[in-house]
């Protein structure tokens, strides 16, 4: 069925094809005419019903390995998925969500593209190297789940450094590639680690990107897997009304990030526009040709069937006004000979 792309649905495709195929025999079996010329007739009414029925299916040849325009942009997106990225400055949007929706717009926008994708918490994890299917980033995105408290040991803001590093380093291998970074987190750190990364040293493998830093100075209450609002522990440096564990954006350290980058920071807030700066990445951007073995293309082939039916809808009506011709010219001579009568 994926070759095909039916006009209506198949089911009635086939029903209206049974039931003009059975009108068709109660017409021949009724039909008082020589039987050798009411079968010939009843096979070319077959044959065209069997080639409408096929054009309305609309089957498809189907081809692999297209050549298609791609971007030569290498986009890579650093997550942070700590606990404090569920809190919810936001009436209708925890931190975590906006960031999501934020990674699909810009996936959107920059489409032909190859995409990678780094989540950290207290580590660093790389969940996909670039790739051109942005289906299997998208679905990674949409599994990340909210961490359990118990088992939670802090943040690292610093933990994707050698991931980043890593990735940075394959895009550069590559030959006439850009490398666009966008850094998406709170800036929040729980757990910093022994020594304090230097993210300048990455600069000059980053062609584009931003930091995207998310959260409020009033802070925001997190919540764990289960919905529990935290009471105060170790791993937080700030209490919230009642005992509850808040979550504040911290600037100086995605500023610091971003600067070390050499891209620039954004304030995620409500009225923020990623737009202007993804149409930026965008121009700057080349096309290249490449052939991808994944890329699936499906041609029309109905039209190779036009000109059976053209020809047999054609053959059928000469005969029809041949046969209403020989009917006429009988009638006329009946009349004729009734009227020399009278």
């Amino acid at each position: 069925m994926k070759n095909l792309n039916p006009i209506i649905p198949v089911p009635i495709l086939i029903i209206i094809f049974i039931i003009a195929v059975l009108l068709m025999f109660i017409i021949w079996i009724r039909n008082k005419e020589s039987r050798l010329k009411s079968t010939f007739g009843l096979l070319r009414r077959l044959a065209i019903l069997a080639l409408a029925f096929v054009i309305a299916l609309r089957p498809m040849r189907e081809e692999r390995g297209a050549d298609v325009q791609l971007s030569n942009l290498d986009v890579l997106f650093v997550l942070d998925t700590t606990l404090s990225m569920w809190a919810n400055d936001a009436p209708d949007k925890t931190r975590i969500e906006t960031a999501r929706n934020d990674i699909k717009d810009i996936m959107d926008g920059l489409a032909g593209a190859n995409f990678g994708l780094i989540t950290f918490q207290n580590k660093s994890v790389v969940q996909s190297p670039f790739t051109q299917d942005e289906q299997t980033v998208l679905g990674i995105l949409d599994t990340i789940q909210t961490p359990v408290s118990i088992y939670l040991t802090g943040s690292n803001i610093d933990s994707p450094y050698y991931d980043l590093e890593s990735m940075l380093i394959s895009s550069e291998r590559k030959e006439n590639r850009q490398t666009i970074v966008f850094f998406l987190s709170d800036g929040e750190v729980t757990h910093p680690g022994n020594t304090p990364c230097d993210y300048s040293l990455l600069g000059n493998m980053v062609d584009g990107g931003a930091v995207i830093g998310y959260g409020t100075d009033a802070g925001g209450l997190m919540r764990d897997k289960y919905g529990a609002v935290h009471d105060y522990d170790s791993d937080y440096d700030e209490f919230g009304a009642e005992g509850r564990a808040v979550s504040f954006i911290d600037e100086n350290k995605l500023k610091e990030i971003a600067d070390g980058l050499g891209i620039e920071y954004i304030h995620r807030e409500r009225n923020t526009l990623l737009t202007p700066l993804i149409s930026r990445i965008k121009a700057s951007g080349d096309s290249i040709t490449d052939k991808r073995y994944d890329f699936v293309l499906y041609y029309d082939t109905y039209y190779k069937y036009v000109p059976f039916l053209t020809g047999l809808l054609i053959l059928e009506l000469v005969i029809r006004i041949r046969e209403n011709s020989r009917v006429l010219k009988k009638h006329g001579k009946k009349t004729a000979k009734k009227q020399k009568k009278e």
